[in-house]
């Protein structure tokens, strides 16, 4: 025979389940608890993601601009090669 603490657990949780099922305790959970805590987390995130969104752009700048950079070098290098074997 099982515990009687399985038995009152289990008929407990299935109450519970079936409580927090039901549409209008979902719609109120999600009014009351839910959707004010998404809100206050993003308001207090959402200034890093922007500052991680224009990092980002500001590195991309650099990366683009280091190797417009090296690419420059190449190439006047190369016609410096040329020029001179030429000659």
């Amino acid at each position: 025979m099982p515990p009687a603490e399985d038995t009152t657990t289990r008929r407990f949780m299935q109450k519970l389940i079936a409580y927090v099922g039901r549409n209008e305790i979902r719609q109120q959970v999600q009014q009351e608890l839910i959707d004010p805590l998404l809100t206050h987390v993003m308001r207090k995130v959402f200034p890093y993601i922007i500052l991680i969104c224009v990092l980002f752009v500001l590195l991309l700048l650099v990366v683009l601009l280091t190797l417009g950079i090296i690419v420059f070098q190449l190439r006047g290098s190369i016609g410096v090669a040329a020029v001179g074997a030429g000659a």
